[in-house]
Order: C-alpha cells, then structure tokens, then sequence
C-alpha cells in the first residue's frame, strides 16, 4: 500500500470487527495485529473483511472468516482460562489472543472473491497455510513464540505446537471447524 492509496478499513474498524483485540493490555502489540490485518486486507481483493468466507470449498459462503476467528479467539481465552483454574498451567493472555486472532489472517490471501462467494486463489494453491500471516508477525517484530503459532495451528504444517498457547489455538481452531463441518454435513478433522 502506498501513502497515496486510502486503506479499505479502519483501526477503529478492526477493532469494532475484532473487540476481542481490546483485551490486549500491550498497545504495541495491539496496534501491531491491527496493522497486520488492514496491511493483509489491502493486498487481498476482499473490499471488506466481513464479506471473507472462512472455506469456501467447504463451507457456504455465510460461514465467515470473522465469525470463525472470534470464535477461536473466544475459545482459547474460554480453553486456558478453565484450566489455569483447575490446573494451575499459566499462559501469556496478551500473546494467545493476539495469535488467535492472527491464526487465519492468510486467508484474506488465499481466497478471493467469486460469484459463489469466493474461490482458492493462485497464492492460496502455492503458499502453505498460515505461513504468510507469520511472516507478517515476523515483520512486525512479534515474538518468536507467536509466529511459531501461527505456523503450527494447521495440520498442513508439519510443526507441532510447541507452546502452551500453541496448543490451545491449534485446538481451539479444529474445535470451532469441526462444529461448523458437523452443522454443514462435511466430513470432521477428527481422524481415529
């Protein structure tokens, strides 16, 4: 994006979008994730972020990116919440909610606008889940634990989480999609 070109959304959109960002008690670091998604929505052919499909291969197009990510947000905080609690197992508030919310920002990427709601685009075939939404942290200067999970919350990874928080985000994330492929008639994630 250029100075001369106009963003397509807000801070204060985002935010408005995302309230679970207000959570983050570190400026820095939420002004860092707001950042990384008007920056990943400028280069996408999305006009907003609310009109992005969370699959739509998979899903109809009235399954959402952003319903799914408040969701993964809302679950891990829900997740390490309950068992800090009952298990004493502490977390980094401010790092889970940021890469909650980060988890699937390539998908702005990945898929673009169709007549059906959307479609995989050329970078969605060629570039590997997640990936891009961590090179962006890793521009941004976040820490190397949050880039890690975003990189390990897919099982098209081949990293396993390796952090608390990783845990709970690629959990919370396979939670919230196997209940949205249970209510859809799409096989689940689940493999036995």
């Amino acid at each position: 994006m250029t100075e001369t070109t106009a963003s397509k959304t807000t801070p204060e959109q985002v935010l408005a979008t995302f309230p679970e960002l207000q959570e983050i008690a570190d400026a820095d670091l939420r002004a860092a994730v707001v950042d990384i998604w008007r920056e990943v929505l400028d280069e996408s052919d999305w006009s907003s972020l609310d009109e992005v499909p969370k699959h739509p291969l998979k899903l109809p197009a009235s399954s959402t990116l952003v319903t799914h990510t408040r969701a993964v947000t809302q679950m891990s905080l829900a997740i390490a919440e309950t068992v800090e609690r009952v298990r004493g197992i502490s977390y980094d508030r401010d790092q889970l909610i940021a890469a909650a919310n980060l988890h699937d920002v390539s998908k702005l990427l990945e898929f673009e606008p169709s007549e059906t709601g959307g479609t995989a685009s050329r970078f969605g075939y060629l570039i590997q889940h997640g990936f891009y939404g961590a090179h962006k942290m890793w521009e941004k200067g976040l820490p190397l634990e949050m880039v890690h999970n975003v990189i390990a919350h897919t099982l098209t990874s081949r990293y396993v989480p390796q952090t608390w928080e990783a845990v709970i985000v690629h959990y919370a994330d396979y939670l919230d999609s196997d209940g949205e492929n249970l209510l859809h008639g799409i096989p689940l994630n689940i493999k036995k």
